[in-house]
This record gives structure tokens, C-alpha cells and sequence, in this order.
């Protein structure tokens, strides 16, 4: 990461004069080799290769300035190798906590990562026909990291944290689907522990939410790192009939520290539907990687994966699986 010191910069408004701050500029490139095979009801049409190279960017601008009265303002926004803005945030902390507005991950998600096997993982794997039913690879509860929201996250009180989200899905007659999500995570030392919950409306005022709730633990010992969680997802019928959907997903990771350039590590999930049409429906992961740090600032990781997903309904030819191989080397600046 370096600086970029800004000149003096004379403010029109309220005819005051102030020396910009710094701004931090840092990021990465990584440059990816991905392969895939699809089977079953999804299997790959003739002559397809299933092989690529894929290119990863990221520049990030960030700075802050702390007020006499002790808050700190800052702000962050980052660009992809397209050159489209990715995501940006301007937060408010003080010690009451954090504030933040933006369009990115929210506070919920920047807190549940310890306790979800998924976030250790590159990429991780699904299915074509397995995503189409609803299935999950994750057991985090909503969260729209391109969608503008405001959120809050408490700073640590005998081991008690607790964060906030809200995001607005827009003004439309059809945009009626907000998404609130909260979370209370407790530290005790030899592990932490986590419930997080959302809630999502229907698209239109039908009553049709998508209630989400996630528990998990998470803790680490002797270079070791094991998160667990368990989410269930329960969709309600519109207009007061039976719901339509509950899915649980069980999500459960693991790594270990060879040495300080070397970590391998190993995520699986599994994730059913229990009612409505497609009852019974099943997909399973596993994904199965080893990082490795070149130089400074100089990282790789292979990865492997595998999902399968089996369709409940009697002969149907719905069911398919997927394997991928990841390959990727990353330059952060």
C-alpha cells in the first residue's frame, strides 16, 4: 500500500480552507486458469472446453479524518479490472461503534465469516439445476453487496457484539423486497459464537418474505481453524397460504497452517428443501484447496471442487453435478 499526498485544496463553500488528507491507494491482480465439467441434467453441450483464463483486479481508494470530537470519517471505493466501481462505503466510527452507508457487503456479512466453512474457499462449487431449485452453498443469512444500505456494528463489550443492516431495493412498485439482517456474536476465548437472521420481502406487498436465521461457531488452535454453521431459509406463501420453501444448510470448514507460507484447507455443505414441490431436493460440495505465499505480497492457491445435486421428483432428469479446478496466482499492492 503507499500514499498519495493531495495538494491543498480551498473550499468555496462556507469559505473555509482545508488541507486535503491522504488518500490510500492499494489492490491486486490475480490471474486465474478455471476448469469445469457439468454432468447429468446440465452436462456440457459437444466440443465444449470447459477451460479458461480468468482476470482478476482491484484498485482501492480509501481515507479517513478524525473530527476534534474524536469520530472518524472515512470513506472507500474500489474499481475492478473493467473499470466499473465494484463497491464503496463511507463509515462513522466512534466509541459508541461504526456506522456505514454504501454499496457493499454489510455489517452482518463483515461479522459472520468466522463461523462459515464457505469463506474460507476461492470458489467453491454449485450446480446449474441445483441453484435453479433454491439450493444453497452457504448458510449466511441476505446480503446484496452491490445494493445501497446502511448498517451498524457495535464495538466489543465483554465479549458481546452485535451488528445491523438495512438495504432499500428502490422505489418501484416492484421493489418492495428490503432486506434487514442482524447479528450477536460472543467471544469466549477458546471459541465464538454466532446468530445471525434476515428477513426479505416479496417483490410485491403479498407477504411472500424470505426469513433467514444462521447459527455457528468458529475458533482456532495450534494453526488450526474450524468454523461450523447451520442456516435455515423459509420462504412464506403469498397472501397467508402454507410456506412454499424451508431449506437448511449445514456449512462446515477447516484449515490448518503448515508453516507461515503454507495452508491447506477443506469446505463442505449440504443443503435439503423440506417442503413445498420440490421437497426432498438435495445438493451437496466439497471443495478442497492449498494456498501458498510466493513473496511478499505474492500469493497462489489450487483448488478443487465437486457438487451434486439430486432432484426428489420421481424420474425426473433434473439432477447434474459439477467439478472445477481453480489455479490462481494474485500480486497485492
Amino acid at each position: 500500500m503507499r500514499k498519495v499526498l493531495l495538494t491543498t485544496t480551498a473550499l468555496v463553500a462556507l469559505g473555509g480552507v482545508s488541507a486535503a488528507s491522504a488518500i490510500d491507494i492499494s489492490g491486486s491482480y490475480g490471474v486465474e486458469y478455471y476448469s469445469e465439467s457439468n454432468t447429468g441434467g446440465s452436462a456440457d453441450a459437444a466440443d465444449v472446453s470447459g477451460d479458461d483464463f480468468i482476470d482478476d483486479g482491484l484498485i482501492v481508494f480509501s481515507g479517513s479524518s478524525t473530527a476534534d470530537s474524536g469520530l472518524t470519517f472515512a470513506g472507500r471505493m474500489t474499481l475492478n479490472h473493467a473499470g466499473a466501481i465494484e463497491d464503496q462505503q463511507m463509515t462513522i466510527a466512534g466509541d459508541f461503534g461504526t456506522f456505514m452507508a454504501g454499496a457493499q457487503d454489510g455489517m452482518v456479512d463483515g461479522m459472520d465469516g468466522f463461523m462459515q466453512g464457505s469463506a474460507l474457499v476461492e470458489n467453491g462449487a454449485t450446480t446449474t439445476n441445483g441453484s435453479a431449485a433454491g439450493l444453497l452453498t452457504t448458510s449466511m443469512v441476505a446480503d446484496n453487496p452491490t445494493t445501497e444500505k446502511v448498517g451498524f456494528r457495535s464495538n466489543e463489550i465483554s465479549g458481546f457484539q452485535a451488528g445491523f443492516s438495512y438495504e432499500d431495493a428502490g422505489q418501484g412498485a416492484t421493489n418492495n423486497n428490503d432486506v434487514t439482517a442482524w447479528i450477536v456474536t460472543y467471544d469466549l476465548g477458546v471459541a465464538k459464537l454466532g446468530y445471525a437472521s434476515s428477513d426479505t420481502g416479496s417483490t410485491t406487498t403479498n407477504g411472500a418474505n424470505t426469513a433467514q436465521t444462521q447459527v455457528g461457531v468458529g475458533t482456532s488452535f495450534a494453526g488450526v481453524t474450524v468454523a461450523a454453521s447451520w442456516g435455515t431459509s423459509k420462504t412464506a406463501g403469498a397472501n397467508g397460504v402454507p410456506d412454499t420453501s424451508k431449506i437448511d444448510t449445514r456449512d462446515v470448514g477447516l484449515s490448518y497452517s503448515i508453516d507461515d507460507a503454507t495452508g491447506i484447507y477443506a469446505a463442505f455443505t449440504s443443503s435439503e428443501e423440506k417442503t413445498g414441490s420440490n421437497a426432498g431436493d438435495k445438493l451437496t460440495s466439497s471443495t478442497f484447496g492449498l494456498s501458498y505465499t510466493i513473496a511478499p505480497g505474492v500469493s497462489s492457491i489450487l483448488e478443487t471442487a465437486s457438487a451434486d445435486y439430486t432432484d426428489a421428483t420421481a424420474g425426473s432428469g433434473s439432477s447434474d453435478g459439477l467439478t472445477q479446478t481453480t489455479a490462481k496466482i494474485t500480486v497485492s499492492f
